[in-house]
């Protein structure tokens, strides 16, 4: 595939709900041949249909229409999607493009590698982009425009369908893509998404004041934002990346323990460190 878009091309998004819709969304605006949406829920497809977002709704898969698919993209949890690529690898169409917006990389890259066909390319992906509402109801491709979106290619891709790959993502919005290891990936992601969603449901988890709104400025609304959490999908996560996210953790506790004691102790250093940290946070 060495085209900057879809047109003349057949899309299968695998899973209708907030980010797949959300990605249907975006994808019109390419011109696509023909947009397929695979879900469970026949409300979801019929409902994707009706707004215009997919050509056509799927509940089950259709190996004809899987068959000559050019670009399929995968919007479910981790174990499902893991599933969905192995259980029908034999059916994608030959020279096909299929990629995964899972929010860890290395289980499902280790998986789907040991199935993988030569003919086809499966490029693993993660798209920084969101809502804390959940479903198909809040989808809107606006939620794209000026995000980073994550790739972790591996040895076994070609480079002109990755390069047409990061074409697609900039083509919808997205600013910057960004290119790492599934190792590294996850690594980062542990601090940056996973540790701040842990934080802000810890937050909620200790407060006990039903009147509690009527007492902050925006600050606990904006740092318990994310709280309103998938629960199914983020603790899939956190248990898949356990080793890299209790490892943040354990930095993060101790860091909490150093503040508890200057605090108790009335510690001058108290100034000096949130100097430092200012100051840090100001270089980013």
């Amino acid at each position: 595939m060495d085209n900057s878009d879809f047109k003349g091309k057949n899309i299968l998004i695998v899973g209708l709900g907030l980010m797949g819709c959300s990605f249907a969304d975006a994808f019109r605006d390419l011109y696509p041949q023909k947009i397929y949406g695979f879900d469970i829920n026949k409300e979801i497809t019929n409902y994707a249909q009706q707004k215009g977002l997919i050509d056509e709704g799927l509940t089950k898969i259709n190996s004809a229409i899987l068959g000559e698919c050019d670009f399929v993209m995968i919007c479910l949890y981790l174990d499902d999607a893991v599933q969905f690529i192995c259980k029908n690898m034999d059916g994608f169409k030959k020279g096909c493009i299929i990629t995964d917006i899972v929010g860890v990389k290395r289980k499902i890259v280790s998986s789907v590698q040991e199935v993988l066909r030569d003919d086809i390319d499966y490029i693993p992906g993660h798209p920084m982009a969101g809502k804390e509402r959940q479903g198909f109801g809040y989808a809107d491709k606006k939620i794209f425009k000026g995000k980073n979106y994550i790739l972790t290619p591996t040895k076994f891709n070609k480079s002109d369908n990755v390069d047409y790959l990061e074409k697609i993502i900039k083509a919808i919005g997205f600013e910057n893509v960004v290119y790492t290891d599934p190792e590294k990936h996850d690594e980062k992601i542990a601090f940056t998404s996973q540790l701040c969603h842990v934080i802000a449901s810890s937050m909620v988890d200790i407060n006990v004041d039903d009147d509690i709104s009527n007492y902050e400025g925006g600050s606990f609304q904006d740092m318990t934002r994310i709280a309103m959490i998938n629960s199914k999908m983020w603790s899939e996560l956190f248990i898949a990346n356990k080793d890299k996210l209790v490892n943040v953790l354990d930095n993060f506790l101790t860091s909490i323990e150093s503040f508890k004691m200057l605090i108790e102790k009335e510690d001058p250093k108290l100034i000096d460190k949130l100097d430092i940290i200012k100051k840090s946070r100001e270089s980013l």
